[in-house]
């Protein structure tokens, strides 16, 4: 494994990442995670976040020097309002959560030590006064589950995807107070 020690930067999208983030969903490595639904889902609210529209999820692209490498979403819960979400019945009064999912576009990027780093950096510069983090990598995406586990995620639980894909996933957990 390659250790890429240059800075690591995350900023909110905007237009100008699009056609870039776009690219990256059309990587075998990416595609075979994103696609269908949950892909229409994901672009609708890219757009809608990229026009500073109500969207379900904030989108940030990260940076490794002055190269783009990563997209990574986050969205807040709010509270135990539908019983259907596997990540409603997660949220604690009082406590600040988010979930999180990312991908590392070019395949140059990959196996060199990054998807961990990127996701510690991350919630440690945008999100220090989060208590909880969840993510929920297809059970099949045995390296997401790794790197995940690397930064400090634990399995709690395996549920359907919400999608048109027949895989199940594993919710994962970051205590962010102790596992940071």
């Amino acid at each position: 494994m390659n250790s890429d020690k240059r800075q690591l930067a995350f900023f909110p999208v905007e237009e100008k990442h699009r056609e870039i983030i776009l690219g990256w969903f059309g990587q075998k490595h990416v595609n075979e995670y994103f696609y269908g639904e949950g892909l229409e889902n994901t672009l609708d609210s890219l757009d809608a976040f990229i026009k500073g529209k109500k969207s379900l999820f904030e989108h940030w692209i990260a940076y490794i020097g002055e190269e783009p490498f990563g997209f990574l979403m986050t969205s807040r819960i709010e509270g135990p309002y539908n019983a259907e979400s596997p990540y409603e019945k997660w949220y604690e009064e009082g406590k600040e959560a988010i979930t999180l999912d990312l991908l590392i576009g070019p395949e140059t990027f990959l196996g060199k030590g990054l998807g961990h780093r990127m996701i510690r950096e991350f919630l440690l510069d945008r999100f220090p006064y989060v208590d909880k983090v969840l993510i929920d990598p297809s059970v099949t995406n045995t390296r997401a589950i790794h790197v995940y586990e690397k930064a400090g995620f634990k399995k709690i639980e395996q549920f359907p995807q919400q999608h048109d894909a027949p895989d199940l996933c594993w919710m994962m957990h970051l205590d962010a107070n102790k596992d940071l």
